[in-house]
């Protein structure tokens, strides 16, 4: 029998949301905040947000019901709920460098706009893979040094905040539009 231990996750379900709300409210919060320079190299990412509010409550009421299921496998004794959440938009060129979510359990994205080669977002091996394994015949979950991903309207990612991951330059003239969250205690 063979057994996975030790294993990161990525959990990922396409949501039902009412995408033109999203649009239309991260327009208005643009024009009000200048953003900050986090991880993102030629997009804007919105200052972060502790409080949601329209619309933004009905895709984390729908990720708070998807914290119970990974809670529960995780077997976490308290209930985790959202830290923070910001908004990305990566235009031509632009990306995000690899980076954790330090202080905090679980974090995701949500995509609101997802133009064709927009950059996918990557994830890396926390071990090194190659030293391990040596030489392998076909790169699969188990034994991959980066993992990509592409992104996709409405998808929502979930993932241990320990996973380091980057996003690849966006290489369409259209913007890339996500909302990133981290949830913990």
């Amino acid at each position: 029998m063979f057994n996975t231990i030790f294993s990161s996750f990525i959990y990922n379900q396409l949501l039902n949301l009412n995408l033109n709300k999203f649009k239309k409210e991260i327009k208005k919060i643009k024009t009000k905040d200048q953003g900050r320079r986090e991880t993102n190299y030629g997009g804007w990412q919105s200052s972060a947000s502790y409080n949601t509010k329209e619309p933004f409550n009905s895709l984390f009421k729908s990720v708070d019901s998807i914290m119970l299921e990974i809670s529960d496998k995780l077997c976490l004794e308290k209930k985790i709920g959202l830290i923070n959440y910001w908004i990305n938009i990566n235009k031509l060129g632009s990306f995000n460098r690899p980076h954790k979510h330090p202080d905090s359990i679980i974090s995701g994205v949500f995509y609101v706009d997802t133009p064709e080669n927009c950059g996918r977002i990557c994830f890396e091996q926390p071990t090194d893979v190659t030293y391990v394994y040596g030489k392998v015949t076909r790169f699969n979950n188990f034994n991959s040094s980066v993992w990509n991903w592409d992104p996709e309207k409405n998808l929502c990612l979930l993932f241990p905040s320990y996973l380091k991951h980057y996003v690849e330059p966006n290489l369409n003239k259209k913007e890339r539009i996500s909302i990133s969250f981290n949830y913990g205690f």
